[in-house]
């Protein structure tokens, strides 16, 4: 089988779909010979470098609005004049991205994480359109989705009823990195509870802030860890200081891949009080590290997470801050949490993951398309 890779989502100091496209990259990689992907970095695990077709630096994924209409523009150029050239038999893309044109013998499948903008519109002003206009025809032009989730699946067949064979695919963590390290690393900034992602507003961080504030009488800091987004850091900083909790609140902006589970295990725990999620990585990774976690009572996180988190009302403040003295008060709780985590985080893994996506390949190479709702 021939196998093109649509991987432009792979990039240096990735982060959610970055990460995803990296590890489930790599391990299809050591399942498939003929196969070319098309990325913007060369750092991957391939010993044959022929594979991998470098796209330009100005579709790399951190360009904002501009960068996704050039990467659609050279996915309808590029892409698509070397499928037509090259008839790989399948066109896989790890993202939402992919090609609406006609390919001739090759088959599409492109992976749905979330439909998050028409969930938030008002969160995804512009992104609304692509996801309303664009990608319904990405979609009808595909011979398979693969979703992270049975909650993403359910939220595509409500907004797109497509009639395509949907697979749900879950991502998994890596295992040489995740696990449990000893506490000392981050000891300098003492007691600590720890956020990692992105400052998007549906990730919640203003009631984070603002349940912090209600809990002056215990001596413990949160730790945000993700790019200071321009867009939306500056109105965070704000809140902090409009609550007077300066010497709570820590931004770390990004924090490299190294660093992670160091972070995560030094933590009272990870706090992940998400209005929405397709599946949410730093939520395994984090159980993965023997990190407590707090997040959010809605389904995709209980999909992910089962009985193994302390679950919350991300709404009310109360509720946030209600599990935060909690974990902080009682030890034994967070023992139990920790040792559920870690439990939990097993099942997922990128080599299962990659697994799951050759038979996907295999069946669509049979030209099954009976739909598995």
């Amino acid at each position: 089988m021939k196998l093109f890779i649509n991987a432009t989502h792979f990039y240096d100091k990735p982060s959610g779909l970055g990460v995803y496209t990296q590890n489930l990259v790599r391990a299809l990689l050591k399942r498939y010979s003929n196969v070319k992907v098309f990325t913007g970095n060369r750092n991957i695990e391939v010993s044959d470098l022929h594979s991998l077709v470098i796209t330009p630096r100005c579709i790399n994924p951190r360009k904002g609005t501009f960068g996704h209409l050039l990467r659609l523009l050279w996915e309808h150029s590029f892409l698509w004049i070397n499928t037509i050239k090259e008839r790989p038999d399948i066109l896989f893309s790890t993202v939402h991205e992919g090609i609406a044109l006609p390919i001739i013998k090759t088959k599409q499948i492109i992976t749905i994480h979330d439909l998050i903008a028409l969930r938030f519109p008002h969160y995804f002003k512009r992104l609304k359109y692509y996801f309303t206009y664009f990608l319904p025809a990405i979609v009808e032009n595909s011979y398979a989705i693969v979703c992270v989730s049975e909650s993403t699946k359910k939220d595509l067949l409500t907004y797109y009823k497509p009639d395509k064979q949907i697979y749900v695919v879950y991502p998994g963590y890596d295992k040489r990195i995740f696990f449990p390290r000893k506490r000392e690393k981050f000891k300098s900034f003492g007691r600590y509870i720890l956020f990692v992602g992105d400052m998007r507003p549906h990730k919640n961080l203003e009631r984070l802030i603002q349940a912090i504030s209600k809990l002056r009488h215990l001596n413990f800091k949160l730790l945000i860890a993700g790019k200071k987004d321009e867009r939306f850091y500056p109105a965070l900083e704000k809140i902090v200081k409009d609550h007077r909790i300066e010497n709570r609140i820590v931004f770390l902006d990004y924090v490299p891949l190294e660093e992670l589970p160091h972070i995560y295990s030094c933590a009272e725990a990870f706090v992940f009080p998400s209005l929405y999620e397709g599946f949410g990585l730093p939520l395994i990774e984090s159980m993965a590290c023997g990190c407590p976690v707090i997040t959010s009572d809605i389904p995709p996180i209980r999909e992910v997470c089962g009985d193994s988190v302390y679950y919350v009302d991300p709404y009310d403040t109360e509720s946030i801050a209600g599990a935060i003295y909690r974990i902080l008060t009682d030890p034994l709780l967070r023992e139990n949490l920790r040792i559920r985590g870690i439990d939990r985080a097993k099942a997922f893994s990128w080599e299962r993951s990659a697994d799951e996506h050759v038979k996907i390949f295999e069946e669509v190479m049979k030209g099954n398309f009976q739909q598995k709702l």
